[in-house]
């Protein structure tokens, strides 16, 4: 009973596998190196290696460098204490048991190369829609310094009309020189109510532009 809880016990680092692969192997590796020493071949310890199959995978599923290779070896270590300790097994697993660990190693990259590919697909998505905000944000912007300029410019035009017209109707008005003439003062008037118009439709146009911009966003 207590080595086939042993066993069970043997499965546990499966948890971390992902995580932490390299300790899982050597978790493995050490159970089954202690399997064998304590239970010799009574304990079959062969329904470990689909753990240690996948732990090999996530160990695998990272770059590869020298932590890989030494996660090959732990699989591979653990793989012989189990083929040694379990008579069902026997040393005759191993033709196929290390190309198997090797294949899931392969696999293990195949699926982290995967995995990259997809999180950096997601990192240039976000990155492609913060420069569409902010390009959208610079354009807002200089659309709204563009409406501003036209308007200025407008203002100052209809305020030197104004100031014309201004001017005519003081001339137009009555002096000890000169008589007043009254349709020269109507048409400053009419002129300065003209200006006065166009300008307040211009800064309404503008006003409601902006909301416009405002409730569309940048």
């Amino acid at each position: 009973m207590a080595a086939a809880a042993g066993v069970l016990a043997m499965t546990v680092p499966i948890a971390w596998a992902y995580r932490a692969p390299m300790l899982t192997l050597a978790v493995l590796l050490a159970a089954a190196v202690l399997n064998g020493l304590v239970f010799g071949s009574m304990v079959r310890c062969g329904g470990t290696l689909p753990a240690l199959l996948y732990a090999t995978a996530c160990a695998g599923a990272r770059p590869w460098s020298r932590r890989t290779a030494l996660c090959i070896v732990l699989a591979l270590m653990a793989a012989v204490a189990q083929a040694f300790s379990d008579p069902n097994l026997g040393p005759g697993f191993l033709i196929f048991g290390v190309p198997a660990i090797l294949a899931f190693c392969v696999v293990g990259r195949l699926a982290g190369q995967r995995l990259e590919a997809i999180a950096d697909l997601r990192r240039r998505n976000a990155d492609l829609a913060a420069q569409r905000e902010r390009t959208a944000a610079l354009s807002a912007m200089v659309e709204r310094e563009r409406v501003t300029g036209d308007l200025d410019a407008l203002l100052r035009l209809n305020l030197d009309r104004i100031s014309a017209a201004a001017r005519n109707g003081h001339h137009a008005t009555a002096s000890p020189d000169r008589p007043a003439d009254p349709e020269l003062a109507r048409a400053a008037f009419t002129e300065i109510e003209a200006c006065g118009r166009d300008s307040l439709s211009m800064i309404r146009a503008l006003i409601q532009d902006l909301r416009h911009q405002t409730a569309a966003g940048p």
